[in-house]
């Protein structure tokens, strides 16, 4: 049974050396098989350290391309298995929601082919652009939203796929919307009756920002998803889901 994760690491450097140790420890708890991170550093090396020293080496196959976030804090994957296939939409160009212009995602988004006790997943992961901007913000976050939406459209058919990330914001915003009131029939993993369901910030959390989505058709392959509170390792709450064997 496959279980997937998506951890914001607030800006994690080579230097935050306590971080890392208890970002390991949740990774390792969890044992997740896929893990999607964002907020990480893309510095020479710096991702193979992580799992060699923090990791025990347990994620031997790693993927952290340079994004457009102008502070180097990338998107990254680390699986316990080889990826079949993977690229970058960084430079994916749409137009924002009000034709004022085009525009790019924040950061990236990344879809991946990946597989697993003989099954196949195509993963996307991304982190939308932040609350901090006001209507420009807003704005920008809804218009990412609708391009994924557009992207998942376009590549998800006949595949079973999942969408992890940050996406800066709640369940009941114009930005999820974009996903639930899609065609595409998509669920959150932790609205599957678990107890907690915020991720941020990690202490005294209030509000999810952190999400699994899945299409609707996997709704009975869901085992079980929840949040792993770590305040020493991040704002956020790392969140983990689950699948059976299909």
């Amino acid at each position: 049974m496959p279980t997937f994760s998506t951890y914001n690491l607030s800006s994690l450097t080579p230097q935050c050396h306590t971080r890392m140790r208890f970002a390991a420890r949740n990774l390792l708890r969890c044992g997740a098989d896929l893990v999607c991170l964002q907020e990480i550093s893309h510095a020479p090396g710096f991702l193979e350290a992580f799992q060699r020293d923090y990791l025990e080496d347990q994620y031997p196959h790693q993927l952290g391309p340079s994004g457009n976030d102008p502070r180097g804090m990338n998107l990254a994957v680390l699986s316990k298995r080889p990826f079949i296939g993977w690229r970058s939409l960084a430079d994916h160009s749409f137009p924002l929601l009000d034709g004022s212009r085009k525009s790019r995602f924040s950061r990236d988004l990344l879809v991946l082919d990946w597989e697993c006790e003989g099954h196949s997943w195509r993963v996307f992961t991304t982190h939308l652009k932040s609350m901090r901007g006001g209507p420009g913000a807003h704005r920008q976050r809804e218009s990412e939203a609708a391009a994924i939406v557009e992207i998942l459209l376009r590549e998800t058919q006949g595949v079973d796929w999942l969408l992890l990330g940050d996406l800066n914001d709640v369940p009941d915003s114009p930005t999820l919307r974009r996903f639930f009131e899609s065609e595409l029939n998509i669920q959150n993993s932790l609205k599957a009756g678990q107890q907690r369901t915020e991720t941020f910030p990690c202490r005294g959390s209030r509000r999810q920002f952190d999400y699994i989505l899945y299409p609707g058709q996997l709704t009975d392959f869901l085992v079980d998803s929840r949040t792993w509170p770590e305040s020493r390792a991040s704002d956020h709450a790392m969140v983990t889901a689950t699948f059976r064997r299909f």
